[in-house]
């Protein structure tokens, strides 16, 4: 099928409505904290320094990685989500519904993550 927009809901009758962001790399914020550090896309070893996942899905098999991560980015997701609330327990970063984010930070940007407002900036950006 189709793939759901970064940043939707679903309206009366299953109907998925886009929603807009607040600028190119704002998301909904899940989980307080404001950090710097590289990106990562779960493959080969993690950058030194802390690793930022950054994913399309908030796949609960990643799970495992949440421990040693420095935040969570993930294109689509819920703050309701399994893997959201077990970073929320963790204390984690997390941003959801940062639009094109897998696009715009590939593995090794630097980036601010900012749990609590939804911000995702290349560092030395805004």
């Amino acid at each position: 099928g189709v793939p759901l927009p970064d940043r939707f809901r679903v309206a009366e009758g299953g109907v998925v409505v886009t929603e807009g962001t607040r600028g190119p790399a704002a998301g909904r914020g899940v989980t307080g904290g404001r950090i710097t550090g590289v990106a990562w896309d779960g493959t080969a070893e993690p950058p030194p320094g802390g690793a930022v996942l950054v994913v399309r899905h908030l796949d609960p098999t990643l799970a495992p990685l949440l421990p040693s991560l420095a935040a969570l980015v993930a294109q689509t997701g819920s703050p309701l989500s399994h893997l959201a609330v077990l970073a929320r327990e963790l204390g984690l970063p997390t941003v959801t519904g940062a639009a094109d984010a897998v696009r715009r930070f590939p593995p090794g940007t630097p980036l601010l993550v900012d749990g609590g407002t939804g911000e995702v900036a290349e560092v030395g950006r805004s």
